[in-house]
């Protein structure tokens, strides 16, 4: 019995290394196959990547400056800003690249805190202009402008690009399927734990402070000065502009530019009338 049982112990380990065996093989296998894969895959994106040749190149986005503007005049397309230092690169597009393109070299433009969060703004800010070459990947109807630009977002996977969505181009209309990706692309980034006030709230003070600074801010010089008056035209206050009096009523200030637009009561109690000062 005892010679039995060793006898089938050593039959069950030939069988379990010769099972071992087999699957050792085949691993190596699959991971050759998988190595010749990626390696197919990796030299056709190469190929693909080498194919993109740009229509035009700007080499130095300083001296380059008028020929860019003057160049790209009357034309919709996609360019690609490339950091020559750093080698980062954001991908655009415009129904009017001129008219875009010049808006990089507007100081007021990109330093402003509207633009929010930009990467590329603050690149060109930190490295300086001669310091960036422009491509022009290439020019297209109008309509196409979107799409021509997730391809190459897709294709290229820029470093400098906040959004893996295709942004909006000067005057282009979004379709509702383009709409819902952007929004659910921005939700992504400045949304939930992501932004930087999650979890905290202003207090009632801060609340108050934001307000009277608001009302006391010097006016805009495209700001509108309006008149609040009540429903018999008898007037309540004046204010340098739509955001104060949108501050003061604590309402939307689009929908109080309406009003003041149609001259109609807002909310049955008051009328906005424009001030020219």
């Amino acid at each position: 019995m005892i010679v039995s049982l060793k006898f089938l112990s050593v039959s069950l380990i030939i069988l379990l290394y010769n099972f071992v065996s087999e699957i050792s093989e085949f691993l190596i296998s699959l991971t050759f196959i998988n190595d010749n894969l990626l390696s197919i895959v990796s030299n056709n994106y190469k190929l693909l990547l080498s194919s993109i040749i740009p229509i035009k190149v700007y080499s130095n986005a300083d001296l380059n400056k008028v020929s860019i503007i003057e160049d790209n005049k009357g034309e919709a397309g996609v360019y690609k800003w490339i950091n020559i230092l750093t080698g980062e690169f954001y991908i655009g597009s415009s129904i009017n690249l001129s008219k875009r393109l010049k808006q990089y070299y507007t100081y007021s433009f990109i330093s402003s805190p509207d633009r929010g969060q930009s990467k590329i703004y603050s690149s060109i800010l930190k490295y300086g202009y001669s310091n960036f070459s422009l491509e022009i990947l290439e020019y297209c109807e109008i309509e196409n402008t979107i799409d021509r630009e997730q391809w190459y977002l897709d294709t290229l996977k820029p470093t400098l690009n906040i959004l893996s969505v295709a942004g909006n181009s000067t005057g282009y209309k979004h379709t509702e399927d383009n709409i819902k990706k952007i929004s659910a692309s921005k939700k992504d980034i400045y949304l939930g734990k992501n932004n930087p006030f999650y979890g905290k709230s202003h207090t009632d003070e801060i609340r108050l402070l934001q307000k009277e600074r608001a009302l006391a801010r010097s006016k805009s010089p495209n700001a509108l000065s309006v008149l609040l008056t009540d429903a018999n035209h008898k007037t309540i206050q004046e204010f340098k502009s739509m955001t104060a009096l949108s501050l003061y009523l604590k309402a939307d200030k689009a929908k109080l530019a309406q009003y003041r637009i149609s001259g109609e009561l807002f909310r049955g109690l008051y009328y906005i009338k424009p001030l020219n000062k």
